[in-house]
């Protein structure tokens, strides 16, 4: 057992390095060091570099998803090795017995030229069901008032029309984008031609393509230009016709009731129906998604590789520390401190000025973050739609990791130069001033 006048000597120690790592952080005046306050500003901006950008790139994710989800589904079922799918009512009524399953409807898509006069676009057709579809996409539902006023809710979405009744959707009807709508000069209730660019029906002549006249029963807005652009919908009949299908179609789209919760559910699904192909809305524009996913791991790379050249500061820092204070550390040798704790005086420097730089970044990006999400200072123009708000998704697991890791790179980039404290002979050292 240690005798008390070694815990005192242990003690007296503790309270010389830690006075003495105070007087390596001041200067003679009795203030710290400007170079300190230029290392903890670096660290401090590249963490709030690193999390500003991950919360709004995470922002811009979870705005693209729902805006995807909103025109087009969470979920999707179809067979991969066939085209088609039949029985699909037995399916949709299996599917919608599931708790987590909220609605579910039937869906074939075509691609297909709608045609008005002289006017002539491509657009790709969805079959639905009117009924069933509403209550898996809120894009043909009408335009809630108010709506852009909700944090939730940064773009318009839905049907700029008056609600369709499903019986004139029925009668040959078709929604169609609205940016669709305004390049072939078409609003509701006029007559448009519906062509596939593919012949299918024989003559004698040969295979003609299959058309259809349909009206303008609604025009609707999906968040996203290309969608305007591209979309319509017409009756799940009409779109049988166009796929010379008898009954079948090409797969489900699904709503659950916890979206959060989708590459869950989606596991869930297609273990309960392995003989089904089972993909969730990254899987509807896959391009889009990796794009995205892509940039926000670039960014976070670019942003890291700044942070360790701005930790290289920390290093020259404490360099010049040890440079500065070679006759102090030669008299700590020479009176007894061994080099382990010359060295905790230089680490316990560096996280100091690191811990606070750090803890500075993530106190300024957290207050800028919260500003923009409650005042929504900074909006961005998109085309000719409402300005977009700058999305910020704030979470948690970002600000749990890029300080651990920022305070691993800080350390290191303490550890290097603090050994080199060992190096300095003390006997040479007291010749040289002597």
């Amino acid at each position: 057992m240690l005798s008390k006048s070694n815990l005192n000597n242990g003690d007296i120690k503790n309270q010389s390095l830690n006075l003495i790592v105070t007087k390596f952080l001041i200067n003679p005046k009795g203030k710290i060091h400007g170079r300190h306050w230029l290392t903890c500003a670096g660290i401090a901006l590249g963490v709030f570099a690193l999390l500003t950008v991950s919360s709004v790139m995470n922002g811009f994710d979870k705005d693209m998803r729902q805006r995807i989800i909103g025109t087009r589904a969470e979920i999707r079922i179809d067979i991969p090795a066939s085209n088609s799918l039949s029985n699909y009512e037995s399916l949709i009524d299996r599917l919608n017995k599931l708790p987590y399953i909220k609605a579910s409807t039937p869906v074939i898509r075509n691609e297909l030229m709608l045609v008005n006069g002289s006017n002539m676009a491509a657009t790709v057709s969805f079959g639905i069901d009117l009924n069933k579809q509403r209550a898996v996409s809120p894009i043909l539902l009408p335009i809630k008032l108010g709506l852009l006023k909700e944090p939730s809710h940064q773009w318009l979405q839905g049907l700029v029309t008056k609600e369709i009744r499903t019986k004139d959707f029925e009668d040959k009807g078709i929604i169609i984008g609205a940016d669709l709508a305004q390049s072939i000069y078409a609003s509701v209730g006029d007559t448009l031609k519906l062509v596939s660019p593919l012949g299918s029906i024989p003559t004698p002549l040969g295979l003609l393509p299959r058309t259809q006249s349909v009206r303008v029963v609604g025009i609707f807005i999906a968040g996203m230009p290309e969608y305007d652009r591209l979309y319509s919908y017409i009756p799940l009949s009409v779109g049988q016709y166009f796929s010379s299908y008898q009954g079948q179609i090409d797969h489900i789209d699904i709503k659950t009731n916890n979206p959060k919760q989708l590459y869950k559910m989606t596991k869930n699904l297609q273990k309960a129906f392995p003989q089904y192909r089972v993909e969730n809305w990254s899987s509807f524009d896959t391009s889009l998604y990796n794009a995205m996913h892509f940039e926000k791991y670039l960014m976070m790379v670019i942003l890291g590789l700044m942070f360790i050249l701005s930790s290289f500061n920390m290093s020259g820092n404490i360099f010049k520390t040890i440079i500065q204070k070679r006759k102090t550390i030669g008299i700590m040798k020479t009176i007894g401190f061994r080099d382990t704790e010359l060295m905790s005086v230089f680490m316990k420097q560096g996280l100091i000025i690191g811990s606070a730089g750090i803890l500075f970044g993530i106190l300024l990006s957290l207050f800028l973050l919260l500003i923009q999400s409650y005042f929504s200072l900074i909006r961005l123009p998109v085309g000719n739609m409402p300005s977009l708000i700058l999305p910020v998704d704030i979470r948690l697991k970002d600000y749990l990791i890029v300080p651990l890791i920022s305070l691993f790179i800080t350390w290191l980039s303490i550890y290097i130069p603090a050994r080199s404290a060992k190096r300095i002979n003390p006997i040479k050292l007291i010749r040289e001033i002597i």
